[in-house]
Formats: C-alpha cells, sequence, structure tokens
C-alpha cells in the first residue's frame, strides 16, 4: 500500500475501527490491519468520515478575482474539509462557449488545491451540445441575480431539453419567472418582501413541471420544505444551504445577510430543517459566493448579493452533529455521497475503488469561527462567531492536504468533466 490511514471510520456498517489502505489515489482495501504501507497515519483517536463534496460555489475566475480566485477559494473549501467543488458560471466572462471552458479548465489546473468541476451557463445562445463530454455540469439562472444571465419563462421548456440531451446534469437556479416590482430594500425583511418565496415556488414548479424524465435536474439553495417536496416529486434533486439552515431575516446582519433567494423568516428556517433531519432534500451546498468588504459596506440597496461560505459548510454541518440536529450518516449523505452521485464523480464514500477522499474530525472540538482566520480573499463571513469542528486532517487521493487549519499540500487539484467523469 502507498497510504495507510488508521482511525474509526463511517462505513455502510456504521462506525468502525480499521485500518483504509490507499493505492494510486484510491481506496484499495479496508481491514481491521493492514500490516505493510509506505506511510502510515495512525489516527485512531478520531473520526474518518468521507471529504465534502461542494456543487455550488462561485470562485469569481476570471473577471472579478478581486472577490476570489482558484487559488484561496479552493484553499478554503479544503481546509475545511471539502475536496471537490463545481464551480459556477456567472463570472466575467460568463462561461458559456466550449473556448471559455476550456481556458477555465487551464486555470483552475494550475491553482486548485481540490479537484473540481465546471458547470457551464445554459441559455438561448448555448451550443450545449458542443458541452457535452466536456462540461461538469449545466447552470440556468430562472431570474435575475449576480451576472444578469436570467432566461424567460417562455424559454425554459427549450433549454431543458437541450439539456437533456447533452446528458449533463442541470443545476437551476430558481427563483422566479416574472419581473419583480421595482422597490427600494432596506433590510433583510425588505429583500425578503421584494424576492419572497412565493416566487421561488412559481419558478420551481415552471422547471420541474417542464423536466424531461431522463434528465438530471438540480434545483440550488432551496429556502422552503415546500419547494423540496416539488423537486421530490418531479424525480429531482434539491440542495439546501447552511446560510438558509442557521440564519434568518430576524437576526442583526444588514448587508453581510442578504443573499439570493433571501433569508427568510425564523419559522421558515426551522421547518427546512425538520425536512433535512427527515430525508428531504438531496445536497448541502455552500453556495460561496463571496464580495469584498467594501461591497457589502454599500447601502442595502446597492450592496451585492451573496455569503462565501466554502470553508465554514462542513464545520457548521459537524457542529450540527455534535448538537445531535443531524447524525453522523444523514450528514455523510447530503454532503459527500449525495453529491458525488449527482454528478457521477467516485468520491463521497469510504469504500475500495472510491478515491481517497478523508477528514478526520473530533466531534468533542468545536470553536467559535473567527473570520480573520479563514482563507477566502474576501476577509468576513456571516457565521463569525458560531461554533463549528473543523476537520484535524483532510487527505486528496491520499495525500494529505490540510492540517490543524492549515494547507500542507499541493495544488493538485483535478478536473472532472463530461457529466463527471475524470
Amino acid at each position: 500500500m502507498d497510504v495507510v490511514i488508521e482511525g474509526k471510520a463511517l462505513l455502510d456498517s456504521g462506525l468502525t475501527s480499521c485500518c483504509i489502505g490507499i493505492s494510486d489515489g484510491r481506496i484499495a482495501k479496508i481491514a481491521k490491519t493492514i500490516s505493510i504501507a509506505d506511510r502510515r497515519y495512525d489516527l485512531s483517536n478520531l473520526l474518518l468520515l468521507p471529504a465534502g463534496i461542494d456543487l455550488h460555489v462561485h470562485f469569481r475566475e476570471p473577471g472579478m478575482t478581486h472577490k476570489e480566485d482558484f487559488n484561496t477559494g479552493s484553499m478554503s473549501a479544503v481546509v475545511g474539509g471539502t475536496t471537490f467543488v463545481m464551480d459556477m458560471p456567472n463570472t466575467l466572462p460568463a462561461t458559456r462557449s466550449l473556448s471559455d471552458l476550456k481556458e477555465k479548465i487551464e486555470t483552475a489546473s494550475g491553482k486548485c488545491y481540490a479537484d473540481f468541476g465546471l458547470a457551464a451557463l445554459l441559455d438561448s445562445r448555448t451550443n450545449a451540445e458542443s458541452l457535452a463530454g466536456r462540461a461538469t455540469a449545466l447552470k440556468m439562472y430562472v431570474g435575475e441575480t449576480t451576472g444578469g444571465l436570467g432566461v424567460r419563462q417562455e424559454e425554459i421548456s427549450g433549454l431543458l431539453g437541450k439539456a437533456a440531451a447533452a446528458k449533463l446534469p442541470l443545476m437551476v437556479h430558481a427563483e422566479h419567472t416574472v419581473p419583480l416590482p421595482e422597490i427600494e430594500e432596506t433590510d433583510l425583511d425588505g429583500h425578503d418582501r421584494h424576492r419572497s418565496d412565493g416566487y421561488e415556488h412559481m419558478a420551481a414548479k415552471a422547471v420541474c413541471g417542464n423536466k424531461p424524465q431522463e434528465m438530471r435536474l438540480h434545483l440550488l439553495h432551496v429556502t422552503t420544505a415546500r419547494v423540496l417536496k416539488i423537486a421530490r416529486e418531479s424525480g429531482s434533486t434539491a440542495e439546501i444551504t447552511p446560510h438558509h439552515l442557521l440564519l434568518d431575516k430576524s437576526m442583526k446582519l444588514g448587508t453581510w445577510g442578504k443573499v439570493n433567494p433571501p433569508l427568510r423568516s425564523k419559522s421558515t428556517r426551522l421547518k427546512l430543517w425538520e425536512a433535512l433531519a427527515s430525508g428531504l432534500g438531496d445536497t448541502v451546498g455552500s453556495d460561496h459566493s463571496p464580495h469584498t468588504i467594501a461591497e457589502k459596506e454599500e447601502d442595502f440597496d446597492a450592496a451585492p448579493s451573496g455569503m462565501p461560505g466554502a470553508e465554514t459548510r462542513m464545520p457548521l454541518m459537524l457542529q450540527a452533529v455534535a448538537e445531535r440536529r443531524l447524525d453522523i450518516a444523514q450528514l455523510s449523505r447530503y454532503c459527500c455521497r449525495r453529491p458525488a452521485e449527482i454528478i457521477g464523480v467516485p468520491k463521497g464514500q469510504l469504500k475500495e475503488g472510491f478515491d481517497a477522499d478523508i477528514i478526520a474530525v473530533d466531534l468533542r472540538t468545536g470553536a467559535k469561527i473567527s473570520a480573520d482566520k479563514l482563507h477566502s480573499k474576501c476577509g468576513w463571513s456571516a457565521f463569525d462567531g458560531m461554533r463549528a469542528i473543523f476537520p484535524r486532517a483532510v487527505f486528496l487521493r491520499g495525500e494529505k492536504v490540510s492540517e490543524a487549519g492549515e494547507i500542507v499540500g499541493e495544488r493538485a487539484g483535478r478536473y472532472f468533466g463530461g457529466g463527471g467523469s475524470g
């Protein structure tokens, strides 16, 4: 074996003290003892879990690298226990064509600490057929948000057909299908009323109701249990974010809590927790959308929507496990296994043949999040001061890339395209 990692691992049978043998970056053997290895890590006092997979990040490259880039964004993800990220296409320029995609692959390949996929924009100008076999997924914006790339309601059915023909997963920002009223927003309550969950429900129905049976459709940043049910009933999958689980419009967050879709009421947030705990929904994604402090300090109506979250996603959910809001198997399902299954990558489970992406954690060691210790270029977090559990060590394909909150490995991230194939 190249590497053996020993600890209490989350296997299909439950938490089991064992050795995980790794060869050529893949898990080759799981056994009570493995005697021969080139390198050995004795982590018998820690839990070994699959590393996280985040299907929703905005690393802002190209065009907005003053906010983030693939280097700092992937560094944040890895330190937080995530070894695979899916970057979104609303950059400058948008990632729409095959040449855009190839350029971004080349850029990210030299900078990423995590393995990565890329979603290409799906709109009326996209040649989806040309992206088949190269893009990891497609992304469609049903509603106006950062980048101004929203599609019209009458385009939805045809674009869904294009995605199905390309045989690529389609990730959808489903927020509104009709123009929003022209009103000034002055606080989080006004932002929620302006972009109410009623619009989100209509958008989800418009998308899911036109979904071709064979396509993989994934609704992003769902804010209500009702939309989770719409997704489930249509044979689609759905993402929930930590900020819609942990933050709401009653909190004194100001522009730091301004996101699209908005933070909802406390009661809506608690119902989302209930849905997650009951098994409704499929993934927990960060929607890591950083902006600079100067941008977020503008007047509420002018400040951009979005917050960083790649580094805090897994730690916040691990804290939820420690607080018994979820169990460890549910965390693994939402943050690791289901995201991997949705896009078809050999990750997200501690099984023979899967990539040896592993985190080592101690659920007894929660601490408050300090924004000044995080690795995102933007330098702030709406979760500042909240308790979280960061991994002690993070392994990407058997190589240690992070330890005790710092990067210790190389920029070895690989691209997974063609709907998830490596």
